[in-house]
């Protein structure tokens, strides 16, 4: 299924731009799809913004979002911090001093992010929320 959409979307836009630019397109990306450490500006606005999508799709007040200890919080922050060491290559540290938090929690979190991500029966509203999250992330990078 997901071979399939990605021929579809890899024809759609052969189509449209050709294929000498489509591969230029891909090669650009594959080049960029993920950001250093050493680009703080760009990691720092890439948590600003993964950190505002979260407080929108796990419906959160925002002056709590980094204090709260209730369970949707945890878990968007959660999200987050799996999010962003997916993506930026920063330390667990790094992404401790972005949050507030200490590297042991964010490592705690970001394992147990992977297991109901990888295991999503087990929460399907978390798992759909971070799905879709991920993919807001990645649209997001993609226009850096």
């Amino acid at each position: 299924m997901a071979l399939e959409r990605l021929q579809q979307a890899l024809e759609g836009v052969i189509n449209n731009i050709g294929i000498e630019k489509t591969t230029e397109l891909l090669e650009s990306f594959n080049n960029n799809s993920s950001i250093t450490a050493s680009e703080m500006g760009k990691v720092k606005l890439i948590a600003t913004y993964v950190s505002s999508q979260a407080i929108r799709l796990f419906s959160l007040e925002e002056s709590k979002f980094y204090t709260s200890d209730i369970r949707e919080y945890r878990e968007a922050r959660m999200a987050c911090y799996h999010i962003l060491y997916t993506y930026t290559k920063c330390s667990y540290a790094k992404i401790g001093e972005l949050f507030g938090k200490n590297k042991r929690g964010i490592l705690y979190y970001c394992q147990k992010c992977k297991e109901l991500v990888e295991a999503p029966f087990f929460d399907k509203e978390f798992a759909e929320k971070y799905q879709q999250l991920d993919k807001y992330t990645i649209e997001f990078i993609g226009k850096l």
